[in-house]
């Protein structure tokens, strides 16, 4: 009988052990935090340049790693620009054919997994590690921007992105909405440059060009598309989308990167439309060409006291 007592003693302690160990290794396993060391910069292609432009495209990424949350949080655009980050190749190739090499920063993560063209705090829902690709990539525009006012003075940023609205044009973002430039193209001459992402440009502008030369003029950039097969807005006789049509005038990259507030770095938000330009690669190449030669032509003559074409 004690034999039999102390064999079921036995039994249960060794039960009540594998029971606490199955609960620890519950417990820890509910505790696992992923503190594996990643290196950014593989999501981040930059480049430096000799001529003071700067090319970016935050929202042309395809990769998607699993370790990575996806952004699902309530009103989390997370579609893809697709083929702005081909389109900001392809124009780093143009400009280098020719003699000159642009800034570039472009990313190729996906923007599922974090947008880059806000804010930190909004740029992720769940998953804040991708704060640190955030930082490397507005870094290193900042970066660039120092050293294109160190070196040149002052220069022009292109912030590339991509739209589906139904209007087929180039959607030109100085940080001014589609009522706004409404009431741009009622009175011109009573704005002013205060209120824009190229206010440098008009303040230091070499021959003295008004904000509505470089808005609407005919050697402004949007002015330059059209005449180059690519409707854009605003631009010369098309100054401001229709009220109810859907406009980009800016986000993020061009508030904080642009001349508005403060700088000598004008920025200029280009949303692509897709018909006759990202649809196609014969039609991307094509694009990136005639922009190549558009911004060496817009540089020479909106900065030419800093840059000359040869």
């Amino acid at each position: 009988m004690k034999k039999a007592l102390l064999f079921l003693s036995v039994l249960n302690f060794f039960y009540a052990c594998s029971k606490a160990s199955d609960t620890t290794a519950s417990e820890n396993e509910a505790l696992v935090i992923d503190t594996t060391p990643r290196d950014w910069s593989g999501f981040v292609e930059q480049r430096s340049g000799n001529i003071p432009l700067i090319l970016i495209a935050p929202h042309g990424g395809d990769q998607r790693p699993d370790w990575i949350d996806d952004r699902s949080c309530a009103n989390a655009t997370v579609v893809q620009d697709q083929y702005t980050r081909e389109i900001a190749l392809l124009i780093e190739d143009a400009l280098t054919a020719r003699g000159y090499r642009p800034y570039l920063v472009v990313t190729t993560i996906h923007r599922i997994k974090v947008d880059l063209n806000r804010n930190m705090a909004d740029s992720f829902c769940s998953d804040n590690s991708t704060n640190a690709l955030w930082t490397l990539f507005h870094n290193q525009i900042t970066q660039f921007r120092q050293e294109i006012e160190q070196i040149h003075g002052r220069g022009l940023l292109i912030d590339l992105h991509g739209h589906g609205h139904p209007v087929q044009k180039i959607e030109l973002g100085y940080l001014r909405n589609g009522h706004d430039l409404r009431e741009f193209a009622q009175q011109p001459e009573s704005s002013t440059a205060t209120m824009v992402s190229i206010r440098n440009a008009v303040v230091e502008h070499p021959q003295g060009h008004s904000l509505s030369d470089l808005l609407i003029g005919p050697q402004a950039m949007g002015s330059l598309l059209t005449t180059r097969g690519f409707p854009a807005i605003p631009a010369e006789g098309d100054v401001a989308p229709n009220a109810g049509d859907a406009f980009f005038s800016g986000g993020y990259i061009t508030q904080v990167y642009g001349s508005r507030e403060s700088g000598r770095i004008d920025a200029i938000q280009l949303e692509l439309n897709r018909q006759g330009l990202r649809d196609t690669n014969e039609n991307r190449i094509a694009f990136a060409n005639a922009l190549a030669e558009i911004l060496l032509n817009y540089l020479d003559q909106h900065y030419s006291d800093v840059f000359s074409r040869e």
